[in-house]
């Protein structure tokens, strides 16, 4: 009887163990989704301004162009229509990118979320088996055979 208790007690260290190196397994995981997110955000803010880079580039053309035409800036109806078009463009264009961004940051959020969650759910899984190991240790309950 006393190899079992022994044999009880090591099982219910281990298995305390193990529940552990899950909770630290799904913190990191946890830690790696908020990070992702956090990298999201930066791309996102990367693209919205490139693109608004592009937008100035392309009105600085088109102001070039009217000019070497001999067109003044802001008085062709042609161009100022092709103004108002390209800060259209490029407005959806933003509106499309924070909006791909905000919802991949969502879905690593969610994730890192999950991860949290489910290393509480080690922790407490932990303690539950080891309360229940002792509980059967100091009754006499074996497990083993």
């Amino acid at each position: 009887m006393g190899m079992a208790v022994g044999l009880q007690a090591v099982s219910v260290g281990l298995g305390f163990m193990g529940a552990m190196q899950a909770k630290k397994a799904y913190e990191l995981e946890a830690q790696s989704y908020q990070e992702q997110k956090d990298l999201a955000a930066i791309e996102s803010s990367q693209q919205e301004n490139q693109r608004l880079k592009n937008l100035r580039m392309q009105l600085a053309s088109l102001g070039t162009a009217m000019s070497a035409q001999g067109v003044a800036l802001g008085t062709s109806r042609s161009t100022l229509a092709l103004e108002r078009d390209e800060i259209s463009i490029a407005n959806r264009d933003i509106d499309r990118i924070r909006l791909m961004g905000a919802s991949t940051a969502r879905r690593y959020e969610l994730s890192a979320r999950g991860s949290r969650l489910a290393a509480k759910g080690a922790t407490m899984s932990a303690f539950s088996k080891t309360a229940s190991g002792i509980y059967d240790i100091k009754t006499g309950v074996s497990e083993i055979g």
